[in-house]
């Protein structure tokens, strides 16, 4: 795996991996805590994807190693060093996960338990692509759904299992700013089962409409115009200043999205109900300090 990919994969299954451990092994962790020194394993190799999982009993803490594997290769060495390492630098006990994401049919990587004179090893592989869609993607937390792309679609076409992710995160969430994040996750996540294209795609072309007038900005907007109409104690002053506040939030969102390229000037119109000439106009007019409004 190209190491920004390995990068980018990491983040996001270090925010849904508390969600995926509760809802495949029934796993709760009630806190969890970095681990600032680095265990070299080899000159090239770092052990990564380590935290302490903390109680309010500190006996009961324990070390989490999560792997996370696109090829099919036995990893029972592999952990039994890592487990070695980690005892004899902290001294506590070491739970071991193998995340399984690969497209192949898993074979090799099943294979969780190392026996030998003296020694057992034993730690848990998780298949998503042998897990039911539907245990996620049913599920009434954002992080939980996006997973539901690395697992079993059944008889149904990746399209329209793609789809129905987006309109459940869509139905749970409402919002279009807050929807982004969990869409580039999909996005992300779509790669390892080649399905970036198709998720890409679903998600330019899904039905959103943006309901600016219940926007936070749009309100501060048109507070911020009330406020200087009443100051001014004319009538007129307080109509111009709602005005002036509604349109500079309206003109800082449309250039917003011109910005993000994901989305035709069409598609932008439609989400801030306005017309395309006026979306052009902003355009044709962006000064160089317009790239600083965020």
């Amino acid at each position: 795996m190209p190491n920004d990919f390995d990068r980018i994969l990491k983040e996001n299954f270090e925010a849904l991996l508390p969600h995926l451990l509760r809802k495949v092994l029934g796993l709760e962790l009630p806190g969890l805590e970095d681990l600032k020194d680095k265990i070299q394993v080899t000159v090239e190799r770092e052990m990564d994807n380590l935290k302490k999982v903390v109680h309010s009993d500190p006996a009961m803490d324990y070390g989490l190693h999560w792997e996370i594997q696109t090829a099919d290769e036995d990893m029972r060495r592999r952990n039994l060093l890592y487990y070695a390492l980690f005892l004899e630098k902290y001294n506590i006990p070491l739970k071991q996960i193998v995340i399984y994401v690969g497209s192949a049919t898993p074979k090799k990587i099943l294979q969780n338990v190392l026996e030998t004179e003296g020694l057992r090893l034993e730690f848990q592989v998780v298949s998503l692509r042998e897990i039911p869609k539907d245990v996620f993607l049913q599920s009434e937390v954002p992080e939980e759904v996006v997973l539901a792309i690395l697992c079993d679609f059944g008889a149904e076409q990746p399209e329209q299992v793609i789809r129905q992710i987006l309109q459940h995160l869509l139905k749970l969430i409402g919002r279009v700013p807050r929807l982004k994040k969990y869409q580039n996750q999909l996005q992300t996540l779509s790669r390892l089962r080649k399905l970036e294209v198709q998720t890409k795609q679903e998600i330019l072309t899904m039905p959103i409409h943006y309901e600016i007038e219940t926007d936070g900005l749009y309100l501060e907007g048109i507070e911020k115009g009330r406020e200087e109409g009443i100051e001014k104690g004319i009538e007129k002053g307080r109509e111009e200043g709602i005005e002036k506040g509604s349109t500079q939030v309206l003109r800082k969102f449309i250039i917003r999205m011109l910005q993000m390229g994901e989305l035709s000037k069409e598609k932008i119109a439609l989400i801030a109900d306005v017309d395309v000439a006026y979306v052009n106009e902003i355009e044709d007019t962006l000064l160089p300090d317009d790239s600083k409004e965020q």
